[in-house]
């Protein structure tokens, strides 16, 4: 619980270092920028959910370790979010290149927030697909 405390108050200190420059932001702006967030990690979900398909084919379908249902979802969810940590890290050795760094977090918190929502949404899409099929009989996805 400490860890994340202290790792959300990164972002908060580079946000408000930059809170007159937010205040000039119209609300548009962060819709987009939330928007570009939730598409770059829909396509992330499914390069890996191709990837993944792929990899199982090439080295022996349900017998491998790409073929298991259990390990192709894991794979899928922890290799396409990109985490708060890393994000904030990369905009403050960007040095204020592409703008003001704490104006530059903001969309990196809501995407953030967006991946996990997404993702849980779509873990239990899978818990419910799995409580309906039973195991071993699972549909080809």
């Amino acid at each position: 619980m400490l860890n994340g405390i202290l790792l959300s108050l990164v972002p908060w200190m580079q946000v408000s270092g930059s809170r007159a420059l937010l205040l000039t932001v119209t609300p548009m702006n962060f819709i987009i920028a939330i928007g570009i967030g939730m598409g770059l990690h829909f396509i992330f979900l499914a390069w890996n959910a191709i990837m993944t398909r792929s990899l199982s084919l090439i080295f022996g379908d349900k017998t491998s370790v790409f073929g298991k249902k259990e390990n192709t979802r894991a794979i899928i969810i922890v290799a396409s979010q990109k985490t708060l940590p890393v994000m904030v890290a990369i905009v403050g050795q960007l040095g204020g290149a592409l703008g003001q760094v704490g104006l530059l977090v903001i969309p990196c918190v809501f995407a953030h927030i967006n991946q996990i929502i997404i993702d849980s949404y779509i873990g239990n899409l899978w818990l419910q697909e799995d409580k309906r099929v039973p195991y071993g009989k699972e549909r080809l996805t």
